[in-house]
């Protein structure tokens, strides 16, 4: 035990050096022999990284590099932040595998055009986490029901609907927009709702936060959600809204508060305990892709 433990040591102390102000700092997280065991143990651990986002080299069971935000700033919290996902797809990035690009747009769809959620897995590496930050911008198509089920709204049960028990769990279509889980089973982090109109009165299809309010989400869902709507007036079935963009916390019109929620367009969850599980990003819809949809221009994923 001791033969392996020495080297170690070796290295750590030849690697310190003094800093201009006299403390100590070190090559932690930026030499192969020196990996840290996240981007933020890295941040706290070595003021060297401070300002210097870029790749660094992290050990969680098995050694690799992972992309560390030191710059970014997010509930209140800078720096070590560990990059998930980077997705934009005005210049250029594929969609994740379960989803593909729109026929009407260069954003990101589900594969499937029938009712449901449809979802695309990220790997956070073992690492382990108790806060996370992200943002989402997307798209509205045809007649997105926020919160509403499909059932109570309908009446009914067709190919094409969903039945009312599918909208009652985290599990389920509870939502007409994004929903942001970890691990299995999910534990909810954030939703992104579409309601059907910012102005106009649609009763029980519209976002909490419009002119003419739609239904609260559930209670799993708590107050850890953005709605929006793309469209400001009357729908139509076929339409991509891509006028206005989801949850970018622009575009809301006069008596309408949902542009203007705390930390839009970034969500930020801080989590009791720590965290180890994969993240996953559902697109949900109550019915056919050919009534309504969602589409995601822009996603960003970070935990710390």
């Amino acid at each position: 035990m001791m033969s392996a433990v020495i080297p170690v040591l070796a290295v750590l102390v030849n690697s310190l050096v003094m800093a201009e102000d006299g403390t100590c700092s070190t090559r932690y997280g930026f030499d192969i022999d020196l990996p840290g065991s996240s981007c933020a143990d890295i941040y706290y651990k070595n003021p060297e990284s401070h300002g210097k986002s870029g790749y660094y080299v992290i050990k969680t069971g098995h050694l690799f590099f992972a992309y560390c935000d030191m710059e970014l700033e997010c509930g209140g919290t800078k720096g070590g932040w560990m990059r998930i996902a980077d997705i934009d797809t005005r210049r250029g990035d594929q969609c994740p595998s379960g989803w593909v690009k729109s026929s009407q747009h260069h954003s990101c769809k589900s594969n499937y055009n029938g009712a449901g959620c449809y979802s695309t897995i990220f790997d956070t590496l073992s690492t382990s986490y108790n806060k996370m930050c992200g943002k989402i911008i997307g798209y509205q198509k045809g007649s997105m029901d926020g919160f509403y089920p499909s059932a109570r709204a309908h009446g009914r049960f067709t190919g094409n609907y969903l039945p009312d028990i599918m909208s009652k769990s985290l599990d389920g279509v509870y939502v007409d927009g994004i929903s942001v889980t970890i691990g299995s089973p999910r534990k909810h982090v954030w939703t992104y709702a579409v309601g059907l109109s910012d102005d106009y009165n649609y009763l029980g299809f519209n976002c909490p936060c419009a002119k003419y309010p739609g239904p609260d989400p559930p209670v799993f869902v708590h107050d850890h959600y953005y709605c929006e709507s793309g469209n400001n007036g009357e729908y139509e079935i076929d339409k991509l809204y891509t006028e206005d963009p989801l949850w970018d916390g622009a575009g809301c019109l006069y008596e309408n508060s949902c542009c203007y929620q705390p930390g839009m367009p970034w969500f930020y969850r801080q989590f009791p305990k720590p965290e180890n599980g994969y993240i996953e990003v559902r697109i949900c819809r109550d019915q056919g892709y050919y009534d309504e949809d969602v589409t995601l221009e822009q996603l960003e994923l970070y935990v710390k």
